[in-house]
């Protein structure tokens, strides 16, 4: 598993404030539908899974609002120029979720969710209907993971054990890495990718912007 460096700015105090097992009250985006199969449900977080805990409740929480995640991709594209302070500013200015919000300080990740909008759509329904299936989803498939010799802590990330929760954390707090990975082969066993889902949704592996670093 390879992790790309994404400097957090100062905005990102916020931005990383939804933990992973929170709810959104206000989730309006997110639109009802049959419960997923327990292999639709591992299709659905395969991709995000191994994502620091604070990364995971940002997407699944945006994942609940879709029309502002393509939203906020484009307006992305059509301000390059927009970075650290200048980006947050500009950001706090649109009528968008936090967690949507938050996730410009991804693009990569954002982009790949608004490329593949019917997988993040079928994310933030099940999320938003059954939030605790999509948390053990995620945990059973940490420990498959770290099994199989996927999941461990490193000089980027820690990953520590909290009663039976797998918790996954920035190294350094005003770093995160995005980790960059196959699902088909991280957990040990085979996963199929989720129907439609484009080839790169969890392979980050452009180079990131770096950025001045600040602490949050």
């Amino acid at each position: 598993m390879v992790l790309t460096r994404q400097i957090l700015s100062i905005f990102v105090s916020c931005a990383l404030a939804v933990p992973v097992f929170a709810q959104g009250t206000s989730q309006t985006m997110a639109t009802t539908s049959s419960a997923p199969s327990a292999s639709e449900f591992q299709q659905l977080v395969a991709p995000i899974a191994l994502y620091p805990d604070a990364l995971v409740g940002q997407v699944l929480a945006a994942s609940t609002y879709p029309t502002q995640v393509v939203e906020a991709d484009r307006w992305l594209q059509q301000n390059p120029g927009l970075k650290g302070e200048a980006l947050g500013s500009a950001v706090d200015k649109q009528p968008w979720d936090p967690s949507i919000k938050g996730l410009t300080q991804f693009p990569d990740v954002l982009n790949n969710m608004s490329k593949n909008i019917t997988w993040t759509s079928a994310l933030g329904d099940a999320y938003f209907n059954d939030p605790q299936s999509v948390m053990n989803v995620i945990q059973a498939l940490r420990r498959d993971a770290e099994k199989a010799g996927n999941l461990t802590s490193s000089s980027q990330q820690t990953v520590k054990m909290e009663g039976q929760t797998i918790i996954i954390e920035p190294a350094d707090p005003t770093v995160v890495y995005v980790p960059s990975y196959s699902p088909a082969v991280v957990y040990g066993t085979t996963i199929a990718p989720y129907r439609n889902l484009q080839v790169g949704l969890s392979l980050l592996t452009r180079r990131p912007r770096i950025g001045k670093r600040r602490k949050v």
